[in-house]
């Protein structure tokens, strides 16, 4: 019997090897991390414009508030939301 690995390499250059069968427990778990990052992120950023909001900011710092939100909005696309089409009977 001949057991199947997948590598995953992460920046310190450690190596994990998993069975085939542990891997969609183990994109699960990344996919959960990275909803909940995402959601992190957002509320930062939401709370920080809401802390901003009478306050007269230079133009370079709009221009740091959009350019953050527009790396999140660039992390968020690597993998496009799925969009369930709805079942006609």
């Amino acid at each position: 019997m001949m057991i199947e690995t997948v590598n995953f390499f992460y920046p310190n250059a450690k190596e994990i090897l998993m069975k085939v069968s542990e891997l969609s427990t183990a994109v699960a778990a990344i996919s959960a991390q990275l909803t909940k990052v995402r959601g992190e992120v957002l509320d930062k950023i939401a709370a920080l414009e809401t802390a901003l909001t009478d306050v007269d900011l230079p133009e370079d710092a709009i221009d740091a508030l959009n350019a953050l939100r527009g790396d999140v909005q660039a992390i968020d696309d690597i993998v496009p939301d799925v969009v369930t089409e709805p079942v006609v009977e």
